[in-house]
């Protein structure tokens, strides 16, 4: 999100002074190349560091008094009880503080990282403050949450649905519309406290809108209907729209999860109670299972079966595993007692890391391939995790490579002709097919004497 952002602000014709607290990434930045799958952001780095327009500094010192406007990108992981673990804003306001306390120029200090109402202004501004031993009008601070999707980062920065400040003066306000002045996008003002609630209240409801349409999807698989259909039909009213409508075995990603949990755990620390919120995560969690239950519907018991899972990440376009549904689902089949292979064009590091124990060993009877064909030759069962462009032809020589030839398309990626081919029998999450053999209750209700 840093490095996106420079970019963008750089292309943008603004003059961008960057720094990186690993030194391994940094290193990496300063060669041309970038440590994450993200499409054009290679290209985009290459193109502003020869510019001129971007370029990184070894130290917090050369970072300040090369610049007026400082952003601060740093992580904000989820604790285990669901807030954000500050501790790395923390740090990294302690360093930028202790360099400002060597500066005569004025900063105004831009909090980008994805913080809960409040932080900007009851963590940020008094911790800078104390450890530079300044305050205003050399210090100032401001909140500008960024809206960046995985996999689109780079249209995301060049031209934003909106940019969105959290300002206590207008001096602050007009500053900030300065340096997105080269951006098309409407700027929309707001307190640093309000800017920072936008941002948990779009996640959230986006996660809403995902677990809407997931619930829907077994609705029409338990009356015959097609999610697809549904969806688009509901999409078509201005009021709701289409985006975020597509079913599928759960949201994943770093953002959606970590924020829903952060944002319930602040209601509560305010005596709410967001009992909508707070109804996301487990439907979520349910959804995955269902998933499972569909593959296991598809092949039977999972003991002595090979499964082959395509798509890792948590979305096609990204080499991002946090909290992809491919980790549960993966996991489920090996205690079930499947043999499971996995593919995916540019994820399968990222999860050998994310699956492996701390030891460095990864479970029995797993196989990682590095071509959709091997992954499923022998296969009872291939299952589509993540729409990758690589699997919609799913060629007739898998198929014939395959034990069974049946496919769980878990995202509905593969298109018609595909999914009609006579060698090929496939189960599509949210449609009639997968529940085909959905047990029934109606005589487990009529035993409960209910009519």
């Amino acid at each position: 999100m840093g490095l996106a952002t420079g970019l963008g602000f750089a292309h943008a014709g603004v003059r961008v002074v960057g720094y990186e607290v690993r030194a391994d990434v940094r290193l990496a930045l300063a060669r041309g190349r970038t440590t994450i799958h993200e499409p054009g952001l290679p290209a985009l780095l290459r193109q502003e560091v020869e510019s001129g327009r971007f370029r990184l500094v070894p130290t917090w010192d050369e970072l300040v008094e090369q610049s007026e406007v400082v952003f601060l990108c740093l992580p904000t992981p989820r604790r285990a009880d669901g807030r954000i673990d500050l501790r790395p804003m923390e740090q990294g306001v302690r360093e930028l503080g202790q360099a400002l306390k060597k500066s005569r120029r004025a900063h105004l200090v831009v909090v980008k990282s994805t913080v809960v109402p409040g932080t900007t202004e009851g963590l940020v501004r008094p911790l800078l403050e104390r450890v530079a031993r300044t305050g205003a009008p050399r210090l100032t601070v401001a909140a500008n949450p960024e809206f960046l999707a995985e996999g689109s980062m780079v249209r995301d920065v060049l031209r934003p649905e909106r940019v969105v400040v959290g300002v206590t003066s207008t001096q602050d306000e007009r500053r900030l519309r300065a340096i997105y002045r080269g951006i098309p996008s409407p700027v929309i003002v707001l307190s640093p406290t309000g800017a920072e609630l936008v941002k948990y209240a779009s996640n959230a409801f986006l996660a809403l809108k995902v677990s809407f349409v997931n619930e829907v999807a077994r609705f029409a698989e338990a009356v015959g209907s097609d999610v697809d259909a549904v969806a688009a039909a509901v999409g078509r009213d201005s009021r709701i729209g289409s985006k975020f409508l597509s079913a599928g075995p759960g949201f994943g990603g770093s953002c959606f999860e970590k924020d829903v949990r952060a944002l319930v755990a602040r209601g509560h620390d305010l005596g709410l109670r967001p009992r909508l919120l707070e109804s996301l995560v487990p439907s979520n969690e349910d959804q995955t299972r269902h998933a499972f239950a569909v593959i296991g519907r598809a092949v039977g018991p999972l003991r002595g079966r090979r499964v082959a899972v395509l798509g890792l990440a948590f979305k096609a376009g990204t080499d991002d595993v946090r909290e992809s549904r491919a980790l549960p689902l993966v996991t489920a089949a090996l205690r079930a007692g499947a043999e499971v292979r996995l593919h995916d064009p540019v994820a399968l590091e990222n999860f050998r890391r994310a699956i492996q124990s701390p030891s460095g060993r990864v479970p029995r009877r797993l196989r990682f391939c590095e071509r959709p064909s091997e992954a499923v030759r022998g296969a009872d069962v291939a299952v589509v995790q993540a729409a990758w462009p690589e699997y919609r032809r799913f060629p007739p020589a898998w198929t014939r490579s395959m034990r069974s030839p049946t496919v769980v398309d878990l995202r509905r990626a593969l298109p018609e002709a595909v999914r009609r081919r006579p060698d090929l029998r496939w189960i599509g999450l949210g449609t009639a097919s997968a529940g085909e053999n959905r047990p029934s209750t109606r005589g487990r209700r009529r035993r409960r004497g209910r009519p």
